[in-house]
């Protein structure tokens, strides 16, 4: 055999073998940069790492800011507000108090649709609400948001669900303040309130002389301050009626949670709408709610009649309003017999 003609044959085997070598390298380093993860230390916090998308903590602000390159978010104003959603590269910051991170893996049907088959990926949705916060400084939840980030690849999910165990553990921290906080808060309202009322009520009045309609308002405004430090809340669509000594006929205080307080026939309730029917008879509406169902006793019907002398329309206003909340919460209430 001529060598002459080998020679070039086996320099280009080799050669050939060396550029294929270097490209399953290369390829193979491709795939683990795409897998890549990191957690490293900033100012004030840490930062996950990921092709496509980062997870900051920032424990000055309490907040967990993230970055995508491809995310889809949703933002609704409350109570009623529409839902606006923005998809494709989203940068935005949750309050770490109220959110909650979750990481579930995406599969498909089989083809005999028998067993889910795994695709590999994976989908890491954040939803917050700003409830907590808003709560521990006497105000109403402003706002819900979510975003969910689809086909992250399993290995990155389960990078990222190890970092958010570890962020848990944080925000869990961060909650028991806040809930700290409320519970102050609550207790200075109710102290406040009972100061106030002790002031303004003196048993041995006398009734003969009338009162002025900023006294009748200021008795009003104590007792609804007391009700409210007592149930822990305060509703964002109120109305009431009082009579000339500034004693309360009836009260209603909503919640967009789902949450009342009630006053009528001189009986209180404070609590959830869950299991609640509203009927309007006659110039009134009718409430009942299901009293003790809270404290882990059986529950009972209890039945509030308000809204006596407002107008038609604010009758139904109300009543769409509490059916709605209603109908998301629960089946209606039943008299115990």
């Amino acid at each position: 055999m001529d060598m002459t003609g080998l020679f070039p044959l086996l320099w280009w085997t080799l050669g050939g073998a060396t550029v294929l070598g270097a490209a399953v390298f290369a390829f193979m380093e491709y795939q683990a940069y795409l897998l890549r993860t990191s957690v490293t230390s900033v100012p004030g916090g840490l930062r996950f790492t990921a092709l496509g998308f980062t997870v900051e903590s920032q424990h000055s602000a309490k907040a967990i800011k993230v970055t995508a390159k491809t995310g889809v978010y949703a933002r609704q104003a409350l109570p009623d507000g529409e839902e606006e959603q923005q998809t494709g590269l989203v940068a935005t910051s949750f309050q770490a108090a109220g959110l909650r991170m979750e990481v579930s893996r995406i599969s498909v049907k089989g083809v005999d649709e028998s067993a889910a088959v795994p695709t590999g990926l994976s989908r890491i949705v954040f939803t917050a609400s700003d409830e907590l916060v808003r709560k521990a400084a006497g105000k109403p939840a402003s706002e819900r948001s979510r975003l969910v980030l689809d086909s992250v690849p399993d290995s990155i999910a389960s990078d990222f669900q190890q970092f958010a165990n570890g962020l848990r553990v944080w925000i869990d921290k961060v909650e028991l303040r806040v809930e700290a906080e409320i519970e102050a808060l609550r207790q200075r309202d109710a102290e406040a309130a009972a100061a106030a009322l002790a002031l303004l009520i003196d048993p041995a009045e006398d009734t003969s002389v009338a009162l002025t309609e900023a006294e009748r308002e200021a008795r009003v405004a104590a007792q609804i301050a007391k009700w409210r430090a007592v149930a822990g809340f305060k509703g964002s669509s109120t109305e009431v009626n009082y009579d000339a000594r500034g004693h309360i006929v009836w009260f209603i205080d909503l919640d967009p949670a789902g949450r009342i307080i009630l006053h009528a026939g001189k009986r209180t309730f404070h609590g959830s709408l869950k299991g609640a029917l509203v009927v309007g008879i006659g110039s009134e509406l009718e409430i009942s709610v299901l009293e003790g169902a809270q404290e882990g006793e059986d529950p009972r019907v209890a039945r509030f009649r308000v809204l006596g002398g407002a107008t038609p329309e604010s009758r139904r206003a109300w009543k769409e309003r509490l059916d709605l909340l209603i109908q998301g919460l629960g089946p209606a209430a039943r008299e115990n017999r």
